[in-house]
């Protein structure tokens, strides 16, 4: 009988883990990706565009700020790459404002252009909101990849001295920054970012003497909220990544993060529609902006 038993649950784990195979850089390439409702420039560089998508109804609508991902690297999509998200989320009543920005090999990226992007990006959210009717005491900044590096830096820039050319004082304070995959500890991570990403990508994106201005977790966070979600089975961004740049920033301020690991989730599966990963994803989103 114990034998049986024994060979029954064998059998279950391997049927769940033939079933929970993590979704492919190849399957997400080839999602669809609808146009978004209107795109507003910030910027003469055709990367320095937001794709803007809006919910039904006269709002005010809450917002979620996107932040793509892709290596920091021009070799890779832009703001296009999270489109398939606007509509997940709009018909949820949330408006999405999806940032490009000029990436680290980029003319202009790098140090300062590309954090200077992110900021600009969001001092136009603020411009905005009354002519797309966006409510900006909900808002939450969510960012994949090398985006969740950018958000996590976003919602951390006040705290840098004000000699820095990158600090500034947001005028769009979010609820909360959930990073998925992102990398919070650029330090503790830059050996991995040649192997993953290309020479000279950390160097443009993070000079040595400039480290300390761009890694998130050399600085505080303004967010109420830090919620860094990783999946178990990323190759690219294990969970361990999430966790240095948890231990620094609790220790440096005492700041609240909370850590989410997603059992069966890689790399991808964070963004892509119909995963259970998502599913998590948007739910943390709706409940970060006090969506019904």
């Amino acid at each position: 009988m114990k034998r049986c038993v024994a060979l029954a649950l064998v059998a279950a784990l391997a049927a769940s883990s033939a079933s929970a195979e993590p979704v492919e850089l190849s399957t997400f390439r080839s999602l669809p990706r609808p146009e978004p409702t209107l795109q507003v420039r910030y910027g003469e560089a055709s990367t320095q565009v937001v794709d803007v998508f809006l919910p039904a109804g006269p709002g005010p609508h809450p917002v979620a700020v996107l932040i793509h991902g892709g290596c920091w690297s021009a070799t890779t999509s832009g703001r296009e790459q999270l489109r398939h998200l606007g509509p997940e989320l709009t018909r949820h009543g949330i408006a999405v404002w999806s940032i490009g920005y000029r990436r680290a090999n980029d003319a202009g990226g790098g140090y300062p252009g590309t954090y200077l992007d992110i900021s600009a990006a969001l001092e136009r959210l603020h411009g905005n909101a009354a002519l797309h009717n966006l409510d900006l005491s909900r808002t939450v900044l969510v960012g994949h990849s090398a985006g969740g590096h950018l958000a996590l830096w976003a919602a951390s820039r006040s705290s840098l001295p004000a000699t820095s050319p990158l600090h500034a004082v947001s005028r769009v304070v979010p609820r909360a920054v959930i990073s998925l995959a992102g990398v919070g500890d650029l330090d503790a991570f830059a050996r991995f970012v040649p192997l993953f990403c290309g020479s000279g990508i950390l160097e443009w994106l993070a000079p040595p003497d400039k480290l300390a201005e761009v890694s998130p977790a050399a600085l505080v966070p303004s967010a109420a909220s830090i919620v860094l979600v990783s999946g178990v089975l990323d190759r690219l961004v294990p969970p361990y990544v999430a966790y240095d740049y948890a231990r620094a920033v609790r220790a440096k301020s005492g700041a609240a993060v909370r850590l989410i690991n997603i059992p069966d989730a890689g790399h991808f599966d964070l963004v892509t529609p119909n995963s259970s990963a998502w599913e998590e994803v948007r739910s943390l989103i709706e409940s970060a902006l006090k969506v019904p």
